[in-house]
């Protein structure tokens, strides 16, 4: 098979879909690796590198599509790549198409075979390739977070963890699973008071043990989550149901009676987010009121 790996086009996008360890892997098997032209550079590899291990390098998206059985990526294909697609290409990338109507349209129009990443699944029901991922966004989430909460920033200038004589900033966290886990991991450590909210008793027994009862625990339901929103300084949206559109646990009216330059981190925004009003932002405009 000839696997293609394009550059990604998606604002501040530096990752690439394999890395020079994946590229002799598959050559040894005896497929074809081509890469598009400096498509490593944003994550440290360079053209010399995957020549090395194998891969040949072309100069544009379309080269790349066009010799290509499998297409690999990192980000959804962009408008601007719907038409390099060939019928019946294997597209292997995150999707999301549960928030994705146009995506999922120009791919059943072109006849991609599609598989997302975030709903590869083993045996056990765990999500292999999108946990990494999760992983990243939860920490990121909080650090973000606190970065918004500067007053230059717009927030509301509070520190998380506070200082001697003035309490921390309080966390609360929406969904008890590996985002929510790893950003309450990042708000704990830098001293915040945090909540997780989830609606499975036995995972906030397990959260229970595993934070040794530092982080709290709360049934999550509409009253519940109003309750403590509104007393939040930082609110991360860590909901998942795998393959679906989140469901919109926080809701404009609860937003309204947050505090005045609290932050919000809607980090199920892939899939439509858990916050009624959020939508997708970028690293060059990453915040809206």
């Amino acid at each position: 098979m000839i696997i293609g790996v394009p550059a990604e086009i998606k604002n501040n996008e530096n990752r690439i879909a394999i890395t020079p360890a994946g590229v002799e892997t598959l050559t040894n098997e005896g497929h074809e690796v081509v890469i598009e032209e400096n498509g490593g550079v944003g994550s440290g590899i360079s053209d010399k590198d995957y020549k090395q291990a194998g891969a040949k390098m072309l100069a544009t998206p379309k080269e790349v599509f066009d010799a290509a059985d499998m297409i690999m990526k990192v980000k959804e294909p962009l408008p601007e790549e719907y038409d390099l697609f060939k019928e019946g290409q294997i597209l292997y990338t995150y999707l999301h198409l549960a928030a994705e109507e146009e995506l999922t349209d120009a791919l059943m129009e072109k006849n991609v075979v599609s598989i997302a990443y975030e709903t590869v699944e083993l045996e056990d029901g765990s999500l292999p390739l999108l946990t990494p991922m999760s992983e990243v966004a939860g920490r990121l989430a909080t650090q973000e977070g606190a970065r918004f909460l500067e007053k230059p920033q717009g927030g509301r200038g509070v520190l998380l963890g506070g200082v001697p004589g003035v309490t921390s900033a309080k966390v609360i966290v929406i969904g008890g699973g590996i985002v929510g886990i790893n950003s309450a991991k990042m708000a704990k450590g830098l001293g915040a008071d945090v909540t997780i909210m989830d609606i499975d008793a036995q995972q906030m027994r397990y959260l229970d043990d595993i934070f040794h009862g530092d982080v709290k625990t709360r049934m999550s339901n509409k009253y519940n989550i109003y309750d403590e929103v509104t007393k939040a300084d930082l609110v991360i949206g860590g909901v998942l149901i795998p393959g679906a559109k989140a469901p919109h646990l926080v809701t404009e009216d609860m937003i309204k009676d947050m505090k005045e330059g609290a932050v919000i981190a809607d980090v199920a925004i892939d899939q439509g987010g858990c916050v009624e009003t959020t939508y997708p932002t970028t690293h060059d405009d990453p915040v809206f009121t």
